[in-house]
């Protein structure tokens, strides 16, 4: 049998997604080329040590910074306050520098962290979050006028939500976790947003969505410990039609072991599919939720083994696209700009946050 050379390039690329793992060189895995791009807020006092969770997208030809939260003082191991940032900040993308110029053009309504946004075609879409008085149902655009932060108001989420996840499809704004699951259409805001049918009857903190090929996605997610019944780790996912939700799939190791997407990260990446990263390793997040012990929170990094696994779900299927330690994130913000993927921040550990921010292209 004679092995075509596109094929062949196909078959070297898949071996090199498998063998390489956790520890695999920064300089690249397989075709996939990880660079470091320099720079950080730092106009706010304790956001130059890196947040989680906030708000980050595309507006004109800047990245956009919003929110976020750490704790910039004593640790969360020591018992230290989480602190919200309000910022906006933009930074001028471009291709060949390796550095970002980060500039405070505005600020949030409230300091807000674990909120979902959107990158529009005239926009970043806000919606939800929460900081240390309370979750949040309000939904705003920022645009950029004469360098400086225009934040506009949109109808507001029929419930107050954070940890949540969503997606833009088409002219289509989704938002899910589990049982709070609403749309609203972009070019028709005055209908608001429909509620639809929840898919659990408890919320499932921290999931993913996504869309491609003319439908929504959802996976991950959790279910809060009570003292009648442990957390429930959601490993499959949904699709989500004009005809209702059907479970899919979730992503898988090349040993074929199930990869769970709670506390990852997703977003849309045009006709190439969903990108999805990170998040927290299945076994150690369940035993800690459900059998807490002692020190839980002063391991060293490697102990929490967070997922270094970078995923691409594309016509009904998951592709392993390679495993980097720069992906092993929990509550990173990723931004696609139609060339390049940026991971922004996110924690390394429970409590411990990164200031650093990486892109890559996809092997296309």
């Amino acid at each position: 049998m004679t092995i075509t050379r596109p094929v062949h390039q196909l078959l070297i690329f898949i071996f090199m997604a498998c063998i390489y793992h956790h520890d695999a060189s920064a300089k690249g895995i397989g075709h996939l080329q990880m660079e470091r791009i320099k720079g950080f807020p730092v106009s706010e006092k304790g956001i130059e040590k890196g947040v989680s969770a906030c708000f980050a997208g595309i507006v004109d030809d800047y990245l956009i910074m919003a929110g976020g939260c750490n704790f910039p003082d004593v640790p969360a191991a020591d018992g230290g306050k989480k602190k919200f940032y309000q910022g906006i900040y933009a930074a001028k993308i471009s291709t060949t520098a390796d550095s970002l110029d980060w500039q405070l053009i505005g600020k949030l309504p409230e300091p807000c962290a674990y909120g979902v946004s959107v990158s529009l075609s005239n926009g970043l879409l806000c919606m939800g979050g929460c900081n240390a008085e309370g979750s949040f149902n309000q939904v705003f655009k920022i645009t950029i006028e004469q360098g400086k932060a225009v934040v506009e108001a949109y109808p507001a989420l029929p419930w107050k939500l954070d940890n949540f996840a969503g997606s833009l499809g088409c002219s289509t704004m989704m938002v899910y976790d589990g049982l709070h699951i609403a749309q609203l259409q972009l070019e028709d805001l005055q209908k608001g947003w429909q509620i639809l049918s929840p898919l659990t009857s408890e919320v499932l903190g921290q999931p993913v969505c996504g869309y491609t090929d003319g439908a929504f996605y959802a996976w991950g997610g959790c279910t809060s410990k009570t003292d009648k019944q442990d957390a429930q780790l959601q490993m499959q996912g949904y699709q989500f039609t004009k005809s209702g939700a059907k479970p899919v799939e979730g992503p898988r190791t090349c040993q074929q072991e199930e990869i769970y997407l709670g506390g990852a990260t997703a977003v849309n990446c045009g006709d190439a599919g969903i990108v999805v990263l990170g998040g927290v390793n299945k076994d150690v997040f369940e035993a800690a939720v459900n059998r807490p012990m002692p020190g839980y929170m002063k391991h060293p990094i490697a102990w929490y083994r967070f997922n270094p696994y970078i995923n691409l779900y594309k016509n009904g299927k998951w592709t392993l696209l390679g495993s980097h330690e720069v992906a092993a994130r929990a509550g990173a913000s990723l931004v696609f700009d139609g060339t390049y993927v940026y991971i922004i921040g996110g924690e390394l550990k429970p409590g411990i946050r990164t200031a650093e921010i990486y892109r890559f292209r996809l092997p296309l």
